[in-house]
């Protein structure tokens, strides 16, 4: 596992490297939409070859499953790789975006990584053995008072047709914390959520490669991960729920309230 994590760091970084060349140099009229309001460029085309290239040289009985590529999955042990999360941050030009890799076995994460090249932090996780920033280990906390946390979460912008809903979920959770807060990367708003910046996080119509090693990552520092019905099927539903227990209690009970899938 320690070899594979080296492994995945040369990856995350070295597709760091080809995103930060493009960086501020491709704008959204130079991308595409893949679907609806869900955007490609050449950046994430690049950064994912590069990313496969080093993954599967490490092992090439490990199969591969990227954003922009797919792949076809027929081992139990698989890659999952989302080169660029934040593409249309990336585009707009707001340096809010990063890397997300992880090692899948059994249908569950064991190795996450998740690299923000603007700010050069890797955030990565072992099943069993912590999560960390840079070499520093992280751990949630349970917040001395509730209604001061932050919150972070994402806009169902694949399933539009949700918006009253989330809308609905939205005014809930804002009026019961602090704050909310919405950066447009999944993964990276699941690292900081692992590093106790964020004591809560929630977004529905997320794809595995968006939640597979941040989803580790929180509970590696200690904690819980649902989906939007408080079982485990967040990698299948792409719906997820993530931080302190009691925060994520207390998350679940206004959108099972509010949120009806």
């Amino acid at each position: 596992m320690e070899k594979a994590l080296e492994i995945g760091f040369k990856a995350a970084k070295e597709g760091g490297k080809i995103l930060l060349e493009y960086f501020n140099k491709i704008h959204i009229e130079e991308s595409h939409e893949k679907n609806r309001n869900d955007f490609v460029s050449l950046a994430d085309l690049k950064s994912e070859e590069r990313i496969k290239d080093i993954l599967t040289s490490f092992d090439p009985d490990i199969d591969f499953l990227g954003e922009e590529g797919g792949g076809n999955i027929k081992k139990e042990i698989y890659w999952v790789v989302d080169p660029l999360d934040g593409t249309k941050n990336f585009l707009h030009g707001f340096p809010f975006f990063s890397i997300s890799i992880a090692l899948i076995k059994s249908g569950e994460p064991v190795l996450g990584i998740i690299y923000e090249p603007i700010r050069d932090d890797m955030f990565y996780a072992m099943k069993g053995k912590g999560a960390y920033q840079n070499g520093e280990k992280l751990y949630i906390q349970p917040p001395e008072d509730r209604r001061l946390s932050l919150i972070a979460t994402g806009f169902p912008f694949k399933k539009k047709d949700k918006l009253s809903p989330y809308l609905e979920v939205f005014k809930e959770v804002f009026l019961s914390f602090s704050g909310i807060r919405r950066a447009g990367s999944a993964a990276l708003d699941l690292a900081y959520t692992a590093k106790n910046t964020f004591a809560g996080f929630f977004e529905f119509g997320l794809s595995i490669w968006d939640i597979a090693a941040g989803s580790l990552m929180v509970k590696e520092a200690g904690g819980v991960v649902t989906d939007s019905n408080g079982t485990h099927n967040y990698l299948k539903t792409g719906n997820i729920v993530a931080g302190e227990s009691e925060v994520v209690q207390s998350l679940l009970k206004i959108i099972q309230e509010k949120w009806k899938d």
